[in-house]
């Protein structure tokens, strides 16, 4: 999961505060820079933001280094690649499952995984945590 989706997981599990709430109570004085943190499909490249918002959500700065490694263009790429090649993919769940299958089709949301059974099963990209295959 990219950090951009943990950060936005991570405020709507506070009740979904408002993000210039966020980016005043961490000291930012641009809303733009926690606004973009969520919402841009790169890792954030501002080590100070990143390590302000772990303080914040309560989190260890490591965590949200990891998260910052996983960015939505490459799972993206994974994704597709998979797809591409008919290779098996395996999907860590945000609540620790792994899921295992053949990359059917996807897009922005979601990932559509043909399971050994033949059953289809889509899932959120957001849930998504960690991938290999």
């Amino acid at each position: 999961m990219s950090l951009s989706d943990h950060l936005r997981y991570l405020r709507a599990m506070r009740g979904g505060v408002a993000i210039d709430e966020v980016a005043h109570a961490v000291g930012i004085e641009k809303v733009i820079a926690a606004n973009m943190a969520e919402k841009q499909y790169r890792p954030v490249a501002d080590d100070t933001l990143i390590e302000k918002l772990a303080a914040y959500y309560g989190r260890p700065l490591e965590e949200f280094q990891w998260h910052n490694t996983r960015s939505r263009k490459q799972f993206t790429y994974f994704i597709n690649k998979a797809m591409q090649k008919e290779t098996a993919v395996s999907l860590v769940l945000r609540h620790g499952e792994t899921i295992t299958g053949m990359v059917e089709d996807w897009d922005m949301a979601c990932v559509a995984l043909r399971l050994a059974d033949g059953r289809l099963l889509v899932v959120q990209r957001h849930a998504v945590v960690d991938w290999s295959g």
